[in-house]
């Protein structure tokens, strides 16, 4: 990815429904809605914006939207330095915790 000028993104999960993500079949379809996987291959930069209203994501929705951009990246920080999150501090730990998760994984299926 070119660091020295990338193209910012927002992916606004608000978009996405809400306040309630949860569903491995609708992360998935949230991911092809909005394009993931060529997004993946782009030299940009997308914030993910969790809005404060948000009362769950649940693991199953995370990994149908974000599983395959985690494992294509590789790594917690190459994942983070792709997908920028914008979030109530709630999310945090629980994101991190999903991330570790896909890493462990081979497959979608978690």
């Amino acid at each position: 990815m070119n660091q020295n000028n990338p193209i910012i993104e927002k992916l606004e999960l608000e978009r996405m429904g809400g306040p309630l993500f949860s569903g491995r079949e609708r992360g998935i379809l949230n991911r092809k809605k909005f394009n993931l996987d060529s997004l993946d291959e782009e030299d940009s930069i997308i914030n993910v914006i969790i809005p404060e209203n948000t009362y769950s994501i649940t693991s199953s929705f995370f990994m149908g939207l974000f599983g395959d951009s985690i494992r294509k990246m590789g790594n917690r920080e190459n994942f983070f330095s792709k997908y920028q999150f914008k979030m109530p501090d709630r999310f945090v730990n629980k994101i991190d915790i999903y991330i570790e998760r896909a890493l462990r994984e081979n497959t979608a299926l978690i």
